[in-house]
């Protein structure tokens, strides 16, 4: 994502991509996971996770589309 893009918001059915920041993976990164907006409010996602079949809620901040990434 470059710097001077404007974020793009998921909505209902999109895949993300969560980071997060408070896990590190094995070289150092912050942990990151593929999920599905199950819904939507304000500043916060209903996410299914995609590997584990979870459910959380996840902040929107800490997510991208993940066709952003192509």
């Amino acid at each position: 994502m470059g710097n001077q893009r404007t974020r793009i918001e998921a909505s209902v059915g999109d895949l993300v991509i969560c980071v997060d920041m408070a896990k590190k993976d094995a070289n150092g990164h912050n942990r990151r996971f593929v999920g599905l907006v199950l819904d939507k409010s304000l500043t916060i996602y209903k996410i299914l996770v995609v590997d584990s079949g979870d459910e959380m809620y996840w902040p929107e901040a800490a997510t991208y589309l993940w066709k952003e990434t192509i």
